[in-house]
């Protein structure tokens, strides 16, 4: 399958071997959104002196650098804000489809979420499209119970 890039795309040749990263994801914020999810609901928490509302929930503001601790929920759906098309797996080898990999604000964070969208060719692809998701049909309270984002159609 031949993928052809627009202008502003950037292909990046060679291996990301991301198992020598180590990245911090603090528990308790975690678990409240894997909590959530058994529900297919998502939750964050709100700071308290800038209204700035992240899932999953850090324990401070990162911008006020203050405590918080008020879990609010927020919508399963949401706005793609960048997104890249990945033509090979993490060890390089390439994939039968293309991925849509999606960093998307979701209504009423103004954190990120990371998500595949499915449904649409990489051809139609952008930022600002609207996207919702696609809960498993027996969620268990894991990340994975969102199987994907499709695209809205508004």
């Amino acid at each position: 399958m031949a993928f052809e890039m627009g202008p502003e795309t950037r292909q990046v040749q060679g291996m990301w071997d991301i198992s020598t990263y180590r990245y911090r994801m603090e528990g308790g914020g975690v678990r409240l959104l894997t909590e959530a999810m058994k529900e297919k609901r998502i939750k964050g928490v709100r700071c308290n002196e800038c209204g700035m509302v992240y899932v999953p929930g850090p324990t401070y503001c990162r911008k006020c650098f203050v405590d918080i601790d008020e879990v609010v929920e927020v919508e399963d759906r949401g706005t793609v804000m960048s997104y890249c098309v990945e033509l090979a797996d993490v060890r390089g080898n390439p994939r039968e489809t293309p991925l849509i990999s999606a960093m998307i604000e979701l209504d009423g964070a103004d954190s990120w979420f990371v998500g595949a969208v499915v449904g649409i060719e990489p051809e139609e692809a952008s930022v600002g499209m609207r996207v919702k998701a696609v809960w498993a049909e027996n969620p268990v309270g894991s990340l994975s119970d969102i199987e994907y984002f499709e695209v809205l159609e508004e």
